[in-house]
């Protein structure tokens, strides 16, 4: 199976189990990094698999037994961005004009309003 290193980009030929220590042929990364595992969460930077050990940094080398090289990746800024409410204003697109202070406080008090009145 095609394997591809998440930090150089580089495919290989990989078969087996990755192991702990095991590294990029290309870069020299470790491969064995929940960002690689196919139970890694790149929304919410956590392992799905309830019973794993929380991982300080997603991107370091850890000793997970459950590890199994997936099509998991590293979490990304717009990843890490909570889903919009339901009913809560789009986001302003980037270089549009700043609210007025009307505006801006109609919607901040709309984060706060009781949404079954």
């Amino acid at each position: 199976m095609k394997r591809r290193c998440p930090k150089c980009g580089a495919e290989w030929e990989f078969k087996g189990p990755i192991g702990f220590r095991e590294e990029c042929p290309e870069c020299a990364a470790f491969l064995h990094i929940c960002a690689n595992c196919r139970v890694f969460d790149g929304r919410t930077s956590a392992c799905r698999s309830p019973t794993t050990e929380a991982v300080a940094d997603c991107q370091e080398i850890n000793f997970c037994e459950e590890f199994e090289f997936g099509p998991g990746e590293a979490p990304t800024a717009s990843d890490r961005r909570a889903p919009p409410r339901q009913g809560a204003p789009a986001p302003r697109p980037t270089g549009s004009k700043p609210l007025s202070g009307d505006e801006a406080r109609r919607r901040f008090e709309d984060l706060f309003r009781d949404p079954k009145k």
